[in-house]
């Protein structure tokens, strides 16, 4: 049977190197009927290590007597995964740490491995304190001490300071609060907090009235409060979208890229069920996916179809009051909940992006009545894939203008600010 480490270190390599992405891997680990505690460590050690990678190997570049590029990649893996027990978990003895690390290059590498595991953690156990980066130029300290691509440490060290970066950075490192939105439409917000107590969750509330954090979420989603329909798991920030388009009672609604359907049935929940909601995706099992959370929630508003965004539908000109387009993005405001995604998301692939998300906003365009309201998001705080793709439109597009959010043409939503995904949301009128 493989320890707890093994299967850490496995899942690691499917991430690392086979292209798997480590929340779908944790959550098919999680329906193994795995000990909780054993799921809970090898959630953070997997979670952690891909969180500071770019740190973990700075400081084996600094102790290793072997060229970096030289280690072969799943003893590099274990390194990575011992220095991160031994200086971000402080629960665990060094001996152990490297005990077990060893045991684990014996099934998976050759002797001289076994050997260079064994003397470079070795070394490493006997350092008192974490290491510190001695990188004389700063964007490059920052990014290596926090484990950031340098295209985004830069960004904002350049455009906000170094103590915003430091504040921004240091936040995407850390655990994401479990927000959930409580479904008004089945139930109110004052009988759910009831119910939730008492079952001894303990629970904070946030900005938004129907809003909150979930201390101790364990079970949460196994729980009738779930299955009755009562709330969705989504963050402040996502929630915040639909805040700001606030669709009117028997309106009509477009949804471009509406999967898994969290903004669908919260404009839902805000018109109260009244009017039309038409939540498109280009992908039949995500459409699947909104139709059961909108049955779910009681969203009775809700029209799916499937449809590519990317493509003018006729059907769809000038049919409607609002138009969701909550853009497909590189999601580098997902840092804190995706880490992944720092390692497989390069500036050049936010570039890309940014090519599709003009050509849906074009789309858009066409689909809203004169006097209505398209909002623009992202999960992404990249001016390349918001403020760049907005100008870009409005330059085109003389009958649109923007109506500030809270005094910015873009709002953003920051980790560290506002407790939330990053996020940024633009509203445009038709005149």
């Amino acid at each position: 049977m493989k320890s707890t480490r093994e299967k850490a270190l496995l899942i690691l390599n499917d991430v690392f190197y086979k292209g798997a992405f480590l929340e779908e891997q944790l959550e098919i680990l999680n329906y193994s009927k795995l000990d909780k505690r054993d799921y809970a460590f090898i959630k953070e050690i997997t979670t952690g290590v891909v969180r500071n990678r770019k740190y973990l190997d700075y400081v084996i570049k600094t102790y290793s007597k072997i060229r970096f590029n030289k280690i072969h990649k799943i003893i590099l893996t274990i390194l990575e995964m011992a220095i991160y027990q031994m200086f971000f978990l402080d629960r665990i003895p060094n001996y152990s740490i490297v005990s077990e690390s060893v045991e684990l290059a014996k099934i998976y590498g050759n002797r001289g491995s076994v050997g260079f595991t064994n003397g470079i953690l070795r070394a490493i156990a006997k350092i008192d304190k974490k290491p510190q980066v001695k990188i004389k130029n700063s964007i490059d300290n920052l990014s290596v001490f926090y484990s950031h691509p340098k295209f985004y440490t830069e960004y904002f060290y350049n455009n906000y300071s170094e103590d915003f970066a430091k504040k921004l950075l240091k936040a995407n490192n850390e655990m994401p609060p479990f927000t959930v939105r409580i479904n008004t439409l089945k139930i109110s917000t004052d009988e759910f907090l009831k119910k939730l107590s008492g079952e001894g969750y303990i629970y904070e509330k946030t900005t938004l009235k129907d809003a909150i954090n979930i201390d101790n979420p364990d079970g949460i989603i196994d729980s009738d409060l779930f299955r009755d329909g009562f709330f969705y798991v989504q963050d402040l920030a996502s929630i915040s979208v639909c805040e700001f388009l606030h669709p009117q009672k028997n309106t009509s609604v477009l949804d471009l890229c509406a999967s898994p359907g969290g903004k669908t049935t919260h404009m839902s929940q805000i018109m109260e069920n009244s009017g039309i909601i038409v939540a498109c995706d280009k992908n039949k099992a995500k459409i699947k996916t909104v139709e059961e959370n909108a049955k779910r929630l009681g969203c009775t508003n809700i029209k799916t179809k499937i449809n590519d965004a990317t493509l003018l539908n006729e059907e769809f000109v000038e049919k409607f009051d609002y138009c969701l387009v909550d853009a497909p993005c590189s999601g580098i405001g997902l840092y804190r909940k995706k880490p992944d995604i720092k390692w497989n998301k390069s500036l050049s692939d936010i570039k890309d992006l940014s090519e599709i998300q003009i050509k849906i906003l074009e789309n858009a365009k066409k689909y809203v009545k004169k006097g209505g309201t398209i909002i623009y998001s992202t999960c992404s705080l990249s001016i390349i894939e918001n403020e760049d793709v907005i100008n870009k439109f409005i330059n085109k597009n003389s009958d649109f203008h923007i109506e500030n959010i809270e005094g910015m043409e873009t709002f953003k939503m920051f980790p560290h600010i506002n407790n939330s995904d990053g996020f940024s949301i633009t509203k445009l009128i038709r005149e």
